[in-house]
């Protein structure tokens, strides 16, 4: 069962060593930021400003934006008496040269309540490509004027989850009883060989073979002739 642990662990090192690498790829990514005050199907869209992020694996970046005039901040908070959305329109330029746009949008009130505060997260595959661009603000929800006219944005980039980590203690505490079981003959198991020990057969054959992998001299001779010890 100590073999069988330890071929289980190393598994799971060999995982967690795979899903690390898909966040060792660095690049920049740029995105040209327009929002819309309108609350029609057609959102007519203006310029807001830039985010520059120079390292997508440290999220560090640069944002530049302008103020809203008075005339725009007239128009955030009709849309908040409404229950309007402030909508942003987001074209994302990385550093493979690709373009993508995104249309995203927040609650006008949410923008209002927090002085004009609001995060801006990108989502990246595995590729350091962006997926998903959104748009969000703490709040709370008003329709008063904001105490400023500029905004402050906070810039997040994540990537994708790793996925749960499998729980192998109770798995073979689980494989440790059904043994005991077994040997106390409790249990009358008519499967095959395979069918009863493939949990045995299978990490025995997988540590075979990393072992092969991380020992090349151990290989064949040349012609493909393999001598055995």
């Amino acid at each position: 069962m100590r073999v069988l642990y330890l071929c289980i662990s190393l598994l799971i090192s060999i995982s967690s060593l795979v899903c690390g690498s898909e966040l060792d790829y660095d690049g920049w990514l740029h995105l040209r930021l327009w929002h819309a005050f309108n609350d029609e199907a057609e959102p007519i869209f203006i310029e807001r400003g830039n985010i520059t992020i120079s390292s997508v694996r440290s999220g560090a970046s640069v944002v530049g934006q302008n103020g809203l005039l008075q005339p725009h901040i007239n128009e955030l908070k009709n849309l908040a008496r409404n229950s309007g959305k402030y909508r942003v329109k987001a074209v994302a330029r990385t550093s493979s040269g690709n373009e993508i746009p995104f249309l995203t949008s927040v609650p006008a009130c949410y923008l209002l309540g927090s002085d004009l505060e609001d995060v801006i997260t990108i989502w990246l595959d595995s590729a350091a490509e962006p997926i998903v661009v959104s748009i969000s603000s703490p709040g709370p929800c008003s329709t008063e004027s904001p105490f400023t006219n500029m905004w402050t944005t906070n810039v997040i980039v994540k990537y994708p989850d790793g996925g749960p980590v499998p729980d192998t203690a109770t798995y073979i505490r689980k494989l440790e009883r059904e043994r005991e079981a077994r040997e106390r003959g409790e249990a009358k198991d008519n499967r095959s060989f395979l069918a009863r020990y493939w949990m045995y057969i299978v990490p025995a054959l997988i540590f075979v073979v990393l072992s092969s992998a991380t020992n090349p001299e151990a290989g064949g001779a040349p012609g493909g002739y393999t001598q055995r010890q």
